[in-house]
């Protein structure tokens, strides 16, 4: 599974915030994010109008587990505070994961005859 959300600035940014400060608070959320066991690796990326952070969190109990966190949420609190929120929140699944839930269907001939 990935988890791919994408933080915005959507408040007032800090005074005197520098880029670095927003790299390295989004660097420290990532790396908490991460020690959440079953979260697996936080990575993130600028792009789709602002910041995108990329998860590959075992199930979606992790994925809510990960906020419950003291360390996860004080992470999150830090890059709240810079102005940047949540504003667009996906998951992912592999297509094994998925298609369990749908039906058998017939199988469809690999080739079929061309009149």
């Amino acid at each position: 599974m990935l988890r791919i959300t994408t933080w915005r600035q959507t408040g007032a940014p800090a005074p005197n915030l520098t880029p670095q400060a927003t790299m390295q608070a989004i660097n420290e959320m990532c790396s908490a994010l991460g020690k959440v066991p079953g979260a697996g690796q936080v990575r993130w990326f600028f792009g789709n109008g602002g910041i995108v952070t990329v998860g590959e969190p075992d199930s979606y109990a992790v994925a809510d587990a990960i906020l419950k966190t003291p360390f996860a949420q004080a992470a999150v609190a830090k890059v709240l505070t810079l102005g940047y929120g949540l504003v667009e929140d996906q998951f992912l699944l592999e297509p094994s994961k998925v298609l369990p839930f749908f039906e058998a269907q017939e199988a469809v001939p690999a080739q079929m005859s061309r009149n």
